[in-house]
């Protein structure tokens, strides 16, 4: 076997290295709170409770998840949650985050129009769709479930999707990779966990920006933030009757 085969071996071996380390991760924060919530669901059965809403399972899971992540950082990667924390938060950085929020729709705009001409209705029908399931959780019929939705969505769900994906997976990448192969690698994994077609590019644009802010002003707290405030768009047009 010559070296350039040897070499290229090699780098193979490293690259499934670090695929199966970003795998791990994923699998870790994702499997855990799902099988935490089954045994609660089946606990809850045995006394006779069996209906649960979305918008509750999607809490509980969400709230498992930051559980979760908070006691691996805390406890397991002090030296891991020392670094992603490390900076002050500034209140003059947090208040340029509210205008940005909203320029992160400016490139996303941009893309579809690109896409439309390519691939004309397919496209806009599969963004239409994908808009509607994820403001699904702000259409309950009642002060409560709205109230649940906003939890999941606004609050618990960007602060431990923010540790996996910006404070786990783009720092590891980090280490191997440049700061760009990094953002973007961590941004596609972000947006292809959201599953659903018509989120999956909505969901990349966004991580580019939450891992770009991450890295400048390094600190987790700041692209948190400014994940809650992009996901409380949609909760503010739902008030407003939009």
């Amino acid at each position: 076997m010559g070296a350039s085969s040897v070499s290229y071996t090699n780098q193979m071996h490293k690259q499934f290295s670090i695929f199966l380390r970003i795998l791990g991760q994923f699998l870790i924060y994702t499997i855990i709170p799902g099988v935490l919530y089954l045994i609660g669901v089946g606990i809850l059965s045995i006394f006779g409770y069996s209906e649960i809403s979305e918008s509750v399972t999607t809490l509980v899971i969400d709230y498992l998840t930051l559980n979760i992540a908070f006691i691996a950082f805390r406890y397991y990667s002090v030296d891991v949650w020392n670094e992603v924390f490390k900076a002050k938060i500034q209140a003059k950085k947090v208040l340029q985050l509210i205008p940005l929020s909203l320029l992160t729709r400016a490139p996303l705009v941009v893309v579809v129009i690109i896409l439309y001409l390519i691939f004309g209705d397919m496209i806009t029908e599969a963004l239409d769709a994908g808009v509607e399931y994820q403001w699904s959780v702000f259409d309950g019929s009642t002060l409560l479930s709205s109230s649940i939705g906003f939890m999941s969505f606004v609050i618990v769900g960007p602060m431990h999707e923010e540790l996996l994906y910006r404070g786990v997976i783009q720092r590891f990448l980090r280490t191997k990779y440049s700061i760009r192969t990094s953002i973007i690698v961590s941004s596609i994994i972000f947006g292809l966990a959201h599953i659903h077609p018509g989120l999956i590019l909505s969901s990349f644009v966004l991580g580019l920006f939450l891992g770009y802010i991450y890295y400048k002003w390094d600190n987790l707290w700041y692209a948190i933030i400014l994940h809650m405030l992009i996901n409380l768009q949609p909760f503010l047009l739902q008030v407003m009757n939009l």
